[in-house]
């Protein structure tokens, strides 16, 4: 048996018949098409989401007041300015190495005939080690700038250019945030392109002012804690946690009043949503490749039915079972990998031009291809079989005899 000769016969009569092998293959093609796509595109957005926070730094995690999500809409107020100097100056927390406070609270503020409602963020003059902003102009925020009270502002770069327009220098000028002037003593960008632009749109300014001429109270929204060595980062998670349940007071019984969440949770949770949402759509996507395979049987069943005389023909000159079932079949298979192939190429063009036009990473996995190939093969195989084992036991004799 020449199974060149047999491939060759295959792929002359797949061209007598040009449409209605495009249109059989035209499910698998889908079928390959979308997985691919789809895996590709969830594989970038990982990427992209895991890139973004580990720029933003995997080596801090992040102390919230309350025992829920809620909490810090409703205004919950159990963190304290103490509870940021005990974890600083706690002699076991060896660890440690940034501590800031971060609140947070709209208000109206007007510069240079502007007036808009922003976003104020006060905090500590550590808080560049952790949010790694690049200073365009000036200076940050500064220990005696928050000893002494001071009505400084460090404006983000979209806000900088909002209020002053682009690409200028704003330092040394006054703005006025709730009717009270400030002094602008610099201009920080934040490139994240998930907290970026908030970052960028928001103002700086000393936490003790925040407290005083701002919100009129000391409520905090987060605690951000960097350390040393990310490999201990865990154990450094549990330490304050200990040490925040004793300072509030909980009982063995009691939950927290806090929530600590660091970067590697986020990135794991976000991981692990995003790989079971594309999974789950491409599985769906995938059902495609059955209605594909369906097209196929029906096709070669009918191929069967129209080459009945040639069938008996092969027979009657010593063709055996064997090689009828094996040409039957190669066609099948020959059909589904060219859909597969042609499926394999849109399906990376498509996720190309995806992660181009929505800025995330372009991906694409040898295991969704490999995976595509066998699949496609296995369909032509599978549903390719009934038709050419009937196609294979047609009787010589009735088979020349069929009109």
């Amino acid at each position: 048996m020449d199974y060149r000769e047999i491939v060759k016969t295959s792929l002359q009569v797949l061209r007598r018949n040009v449409m209605r092998t495009s249109l059989t293959m035209l499910g698998i093609i889908i079928g390959i098409t979308s997985v691919i796509l789809i895996v590709s595109i969830g594989q970038g957005a990982v990427k992209f989401i895991t890139d973004e926070l580990s720029s933003f730094g995997t080596d801090y995690f992040q102390i919230s007041p309350g025992a829920d999500q809620f909490s810090t809409l409703t205004g919950s107020n159990t963190l304290t300015l103490d509870d940021v100097e005990a974890i600083k100056t706690d002699p076991s927390l060896t660890n440690v190495n940034k501590v800031i406070p971060v609140s947070l609270q709209a208000a109206r503020v007007t510069a240079n005939d502007e007036d808009e409602t922003v976003n104020i963020s006060g905090t500590t003059t550590d808080a560049p080690a952790i949010l790694r902003p690049e200073i365009l102009y000036g200076e940050f925020l500064s220990s005696e700038n928050n000893t002494a009270s001071e009505h400084v502002a460090v404006m983000g770069s979209d806000a900088s250019e909002t209020f002053f327009g682009e690409d200028t220098n704003p330092t040394g000028e006054r703005i006025r945030i709730n009717g009270t002037p400030y002094l602008v003593i610099g201009v920080a960008h934040f490139e994240s392109a998930l907290a970026g632009s908030v970052l960028s749109n928001s103002i700086f300014v000393p936490i003790n002012v925040m407290f005083r001429e701002i919100q009129g109270q000391e409520r905090i929204q987060e605690i951000n804690v960097s350390v040393h060595n990310t490999e201990l980062i865990n154990q450094t998670i549990d330490d304050i946690e200990v040490l925040l349940r004793d300072r509030h007071d909980l009982n063995e019984g009691n939950e927290n009043d806090f929530r600590i969440s660091s970067a590697q949770d986020i990135l794991s949770t976000v991981e692990t949503i995003t790989s079971l949402l594309t999974l789950m759509i491409a599985a769906i996507s995938g059902i495609s490749l059955i209605v594909g395979g369906v097209g196929v049987m029906n096709i070669m069943l009918v191929s069967v039915t129209e080459r009945t005389k040639e069938i008996g023909l092969l027979k009657a000159i010593g063709a055996k079972e064997k090689d009828i079932l094996t040409q039957f079949l190669i066609e099948a298979v020959v059909m589904t990998v060219f859909g597969g192939i042609i499926g394999i190429i849109l399906g990376i063009s498509g996720a190309f031009v995806v992660s181009s036009l929505v800025g995330i990473p372009f991906v694409v996995s040898p295991v969704a291809i490999l995976l595509a190939v066998g699949v496609s093969s296995l369909v032509g195989i599978a549903f390719g079989l009934y038709p050419a084992r009937k196609a294979a036991r047609l009787s010589p004799i009735d088979a020349l005899r069929y009109e």
